[in-house]
């Protein structure tokens, strides 16, 4: 796994960078360009990405735990089985999103719409939408 851990890629366009088993912890990708990219098997705990575009990306099996999603362009993005522990995803637009087999706890989805958000099997134990919730599915 190549590390780019703590690494500043902020407002930077990455959709030339070959984003497969790269090790993003801490790192901040805030409003970076990722979209439509093949981003799997990578660690984004605790990385900023505030704002950034993963339209149409494919996140499967990621990391997130603890990550800044917020504002995020997430629409049609594949996080089939990624880890959204702790994941703050507030107002991000997850349109179309695949978030099957994901595993969601603890996670902020303050002004997140999740109507047309493919959640099958995804394990969802805790949200917050202001406040903490034991939950088994969401709105």
């Amino acid at each position: 796994m190549e590390d780019y851990r703590k690494v500043n890629l902020a407002g930077l366009d990455l959709r030339d960078m070959d984003l497969k088993n790269i090790d993003f912890r801490r790192a901040d990708l805030s409003n970076a360009n990722l979209s439509g990219k093949n981003v799997v098997n990578c660690d984004f705990t605790c990385a900023n990405l505030h704002g950034a575009n993963l339209n149409g990306s494919n996140l499967s099996g990621a990391n997130l735990r603890g990550a800044n999603m917020s504002e995020c362009d997430l629409r049609n993005a594949n996080l089939k089985g990624a880890d959204l522990s702790g994941t703050k995803l507030q107002n991000a637009n997850l349109c179309g999103t695949n978030l099957s087999k994901a595993y969601i706890r603890g996670t902020d989805i303050r002004g997140v719409d999740f109507e047309n958000v493919n959640l099958k099997n995804a394990i969802i134990k805790l949200i917050y939408d202001g406040k903490y919730k034991r939950v088994n599915s969401l709105p």
